[in-house]
């Protein structure tokens, strides 16, 4: 079977109000993130399947999965940026465990849709979070079809001017380390105890696939099997798979998850 979702939206400080007219989506705000699929309570995105009837990730997550598993596992996002994020880090499962009594933490990979930029990883001899500027960080510049890994502890923010798809475990535990005195809350003590300073981001320019820990992703024209599709549009459209076929006129991220790796 074949599910349609329909996307949700988080406006954050530092989005994109292109987006807001793309969507038709009044906010003071502008949306900085378009939820394509999730399964967070307030946030859940819903699908449609070919018989018209609606329904949400938490009632397929077990046929997704294969097996019992505490939500859907993973959340996929469009995002556009106009300012730096915030600087942050995520927890490992263990961490994410212990310190919020979530299933699982978050490692994530961006497929960039344009240009842009991250801060990812710190220079050398940078050991103080405490003090943490953007000059302690490397900054890459990445093109356009180029994928981003971000494992958990690697310190890392997204740049103005950046579009992309963000593919994560189903996770939403972010510690933020500096936030450009946006009054937002930060999380210092949490990020000392999960921040790995010697880990870097890793690039995979003009990406065409990869199997990571969590998720594997694939750009292709066709798929089969379970799995979710996402179309690269400048207005993505995402499809969830049951055990079937999907063959589309352009290219698209085709995600599996890794089994052996979930618990």
């Amino acid at each position: 079977m074949i599910f349609t979702s329909k996307p949700v939206f988080s406006p954050r400080p530092w989005g994109d109000k292109e987006l807001n007219k793309l969507y038709n989506y009044k906010s003071d705000l502008p949306i900085g993130e378009v939820w394509l699929l999730s399964d967070f309570q307030g946030m859940r995105t819903p699908l449609k399947g070919k018989i018209g009837k609606h329904t949400y990730p938490d009632d397929i997550k077990n046929e997704f999965a294969g097996f019992n598993i505490p939500r859907f596992p993973l959340l996929i996002k469009l995002i556009s940026a106009k300012e730096w994020l915030s600087v942050q880090v995520h927890p490992d499962d263990i961490n994410a465990r212990e310190f919020e009594g979530e299933p699982w933490g978050k490692t994530e990979c961006w497929y960039f849709l344009t240009k842009g930029r991250i801060a990812a990883g710190f220079k050398p001899s940078t050991s103080n979070l405490e003090a943490v500027s953007m000059d302690d960080l490397q900054i890459i510049e990445t093109n356009k079809g180029d994928l981003v890994f971000i494992e958990p502890g690697l310190v890392h923010t997204l740049g103005p001017n950046s579009k992309l798809i963000e593919i994560q475990q189903a996770s939403d535990a972010t510690y933020r380390i500096y936030d450009w005195d946006r009054g937002r809350e930060l999380h210092t003590e949490k990020a000392k105890r999960v921040t790995d300073f010697n880990k870097k981001a890793k690039i995979i320019p003009e990406f065409t696939s990869a199997d990571f820990k969590y998720f594997t992703v694939k750009k292709t024209l066709s798929a089969s099997g379970t799995g979710i599709a996402v179309t690269l549009e400048n207005k993505p459209k995402l499809y969830v798979l049951i055990d079937d076929i999907i063959t589309l006129d352009n290219d698209f991220l085709w995600v599996k998850m890794g089994k052996k790796e979930w618990i």
